[in-house]
């Protein structure tokens, strides 16, 4: 089942990610989706998170679709990344902790509240999963992941308490857009999510995202390692986020990667 979750104050208090949304909205039209409510009543920092109401009761809404759509597969557009929260531990739970986490991304996301230095939550939904953080979020998950689940793909840009995490929890991490250098950790898993920020695309040819990096990969091979990953594995769930893109002309050269969420 496709969502869109316009969710856009895990990135800080502008809305471009929101816009982005509505854009994908606009993409997705001729399909079927659910879109999950917004709650902008409340942009106040507390608990070290910008924005925490919005972003738990955000989360809330999600959790409640998801349990009524009852789905087996899920595929999310959004959006920032902290709304990987609820669709990953739903599947985790579903699928009894055996889903691969596929994540292609410039950015690790494995800050907590304490930890982080933009006090976004954007950079906190994968050591949210993984037990940590603040602990009323964590209450609104279907389960929690292990450090083994994860695979990193494109890691450029990380904050120090990032990099001691991923070492001392020996989390897989791979530099090349190839599935061949995927292949052992996805071969450990029955069934495979895919997460993709598109930040991690090379700015010169998808420059709207909210935090660009250099040394990006090129949009033909994130098509295609997501097109093997889906042919050679049982991909359960798949979520793009980070979208400021404003017009259908600029998700034009993104188009062939956005198709590929509609399994």
């Amino acid at each position: 089942m496709l969502f869109i979750n316009p969710q856009w104050q895990g990135s800080g208090i502008t809305n471009e990610l929101k816009i982005g949304a509505e854009t994908l909205k606009l993409f997705f039209k001729d399909h079927s989706f659910k879109e999950i409510p917004l709650y902008e009543k409340d942009l106040e920092s507390q608990h070290n998170i910008i924005a925490y109401n919005s972003i738990l009761k955000q989360a809330e809404f999600f959790k409640t679709a998801i349990i009524e759509s009852k789905a087996q597969k899920i595929q999310t557009v959004g959006g920032d990344c902290g709304i990987e929260i609820i669709p990953i531990s739903y599947l985790n739970e579903i699928y009894k902790n055996n889903l691969g986490i596929i994540w292609i991304d410039a950015h690790a996301d494995l800050n907590t509240p304490e930890s982080s230095p933009s006090k976004t939550f954007h950079g906190m939904p994968l050591r949210t999963l993984l037990g940590e953080g603040n602990e009323e979020i964590k209450k609104i998950l279907f389960s929690n992941i292990k450090p083994q689940q994860i695979c990193f793909v494109g890691l450029r840009d990380l904050d120090e308490p990032e990099i001691e995490y991923i070492k001392l929890n020996k989390i897989q991490s791979v530099s090349k857009c190839d599935y061949a250098a995927l292949e052992h950790i996805i071969k450990t898993y029955n069934t495979i999510y895919i997460h993709l920020d598109l930040d991690v695309l090379d700015e010169s040819e998808f420059k709207y995202t909210m935090f660009p990096t250099s040394n990006g990969f090129k949009i033909d091979d994130v098509y295609h390692l997501i097109k093997e990953i889906k042919q050679k594995t049982n991909v359960v769930g798949m979520c793009i986020t980070e979208s400021k893109a404003a017009t259908l002309e600029q998700l034009q050269p993104i188009k062939k990667v956005l198709e590929e969420i509609l399994f």
